[in-house]
């Protein structure tokens, strides 16, 4: 069988990491890898050739008129098409999966179909806190969950591994990984934006002792969110849970709590104030404040004052102010109030 692939968003980038592509689509490496190891032809990325099958794989939602422009011209030169990804996927009836015997391919068939050198992976999926923007609680489920070791990760041509987890500090075997990298002596990119409400000098400690790196190794960064004034959530009182657990360390003043039912708690968290509280933590064990990135969403739920009133904030404490413009699961920008 003749297989194409074709992963819209992945950008072609001479500076790059990798010898193809900047950023690999793992879901597109493991599809290859099980195709390669059928013995099937697979071609990649795909540019029109006659295929038996062609999958085709977008992240973001902006990408899903071309994909539909284009679908009747595809049809012509493939017998089946599969679509998915989260630009592709509606929620929450249609939301696509790999079948399990591709989503357990190992990830050493997307390193050698990008030409990286570099780890790149998953330890935890899912997210608890649920964020009205946010695709990811709606594809994958609210309380986070264990799918790989540091160890099944490994990439051999390097020391360096970037890890996509949505909310690293909410795993319950963090800081073990962190030892882990330790052991091994890896630069870590902590690649997404973690929840900064359940840092704890603990976890600050932890960051610190490993040589933590933005994804081209060239300056030492650490991500964080900073997406709304009040952020709210909903969470279990576990006292083994990371997320409940951490709330010891916010000021009173900085968050209100609401009881509710089957031993849950509301959380609302002043953003403005801890913010400012973490990044003092954070510099208490030498992790100046130069080296966060707040990822900073803006046309949400913020008016225009209230986004200057973040950027203000961040550029006081020397931060650096990664912006973004907010756009619904359509792909439509704008503010959404």
């Amino acid at each position: 069988m003749k297989v194409g692939i074709l992963d819209i968003d992945t950008k072609k980038e001479k500076n790059g990491r990798g010898l193809h592509e900047k950023f690999p689509n793992i879901a597109c490496g493991k599809i290859y890898g099980y195709h390669k190891m059928s013995g099937d032809e697979v071609i990649h990325s795909w540019n029109g050739q006659r295929v038996d099958r062609l999958y085709i794989s977008t992240i973001f939602s902006w990408s899903r008129k071309l994909i539909e422009r284009s679908l009747p011209h595809w049809e012509t030169l493939a017998d089946d098409i599969l679509i998915g990804g989260s630009g592709w996927d509606s929620y929450p009836g249609n939301v696509t999966k790999l079948p399990p015997e591709i989503e357990l391919v190992d990830l050493n068939w997307s390193y050698e179909l990008y030409g990286i050198d570099y780890w790149i992976g998953f330890t935890v999926r899912r997210c608890h806190v649920g964020c009205g923007f946010c695709m990811v609680w709606r594809k994958e489920g609210l309380k986070e969950y264990r799918v790989s070791p540091i160890e099944k990760l490994i990439n051999p041509k390097s020391n360096h591994i970037v890890l996509l987890n949505n909310n690293s500090f909410a795993d319950v075997a963090f800081f073990e990984d962190v030892e882990e990298i330790r052991e091994r002596k890896l630069t870590v990119n902590w690649n997404q934006a973690n929840d900064i409400t359940i840092l704890t000098p603990k976890h600050a400690e932890a960051i610190a002792s490993v040589d933590f790196r933005n994804f081209n190794r060239t300056k030492k960064t650490l991500h964080f969110a900073f997406d709304q004034m009040i952020k709210t959530k909903i969470i279990e009182k576990d006292e083994n849970s990371p997320t409940y657990s951490s709330l010891k360390g916010i000021p009173t003043e900085a968050m209100k709590v609401q009881e509710l039912p089957d031993n849950k708690v509301r959380m609302s968290f002043d953003m403005m104030k801890v913010v400012a509280e973490k990044m003092w933590m954070l510099a208490e064990y030498g992790i100046r404040k130069r080296k966060l990135t707040f990822y900073t969403l803006i046309g949400y739920d913020t008016t225009m004052e209230e986004d200057l009133e973040r950027f203000t904030l961040l550029q006081q404490y020397d931060c650096n102010v990664y912006a973004m413009m907010f756009r619904d699961l359509t792909g439509k920008k704008g503010r959404s109030v």
